[in-house]
């Protein structure tokens, strides 16, 4: 009996505090702790520090793939269109989507991964294309005509992660939230 007596006197004192305009800034600060306690449990459960992301260009879209995917790759790494077409995200995705990204000890020729350029604010989401001698990583984005020079040499240390699932569209509103409050 004495143990409902202490849960009444929590819901009254509860009660009193979340009312009126001071009630909503508890219900903010709520959500905000929620959010973060989410997003670090995702760090720790996808051994990344960026374990979702936005597609913000249209570097992966597959709108000439002929051209832009399978003929550069033919052409510049001799590799043949069942080696391509045995690659996950063999579609690419769409400007708005929303990866989920896990990191990895090793990755592999044709990973999708997500990367930091040295001067770029955002990470850069592109295909391993070739794994250099000393280790580190080629790239390219499924979309582009060409390898970018910065994706000729990306070291471990630069990558977040690969992809390992995409959300349609819901980047859309991760773009809102970076272009409105900057995070």
């Amino acid at each position: 009996m004495k143990a409902l007596g202490v849960l009444n006197h929590i819901k009254k004192k509860w009660d009193e505090l979340t009312e009126g305009t001071f009630g909503v800034f508890i219900y903010i600060a709520l959500g905000i702790l929620c959010g973060l306690i989410f997003f670090k449990s995702l760090c720790v459960l996808l051994n990344t520090n960026t374990p979702i992301t936005w597609v913000s260009s249209t570097s992966m879209q597959h709108d000439n793939v002929e051209l832009t995917h399978y003929k550069w790759l033919e052409e510049q790494l001799n590799y043949t269109r069942e080696f391509i077409n045995s690659w996950p995200y063999k579609k690419g995705f769409l400007k708005g989507d929303m990866p989920i990204i896990r990191g990895m000890e090793k990755y592999s020729i044709g990973d999708v991964i997500v990367f930091d350029v040295q001067g770029q604010d955002t990470p850069i989401i592109h295909r391993i294309i070739k794994i250099n001698e000393d280790g580190s990583y080629q790239t390219k984005g499924d979309n582009n005509l060409n390898q970018l020079p910065y994706e000729k040499n990306i070291s471990k240390d630069q990558i977040h992660g690969k992809v390992i699932f995409i959300i349609p569209k819901l980047g859309y509103l991760r773009m809102f939230i970076y272009k409105i409050f900057g995070v």
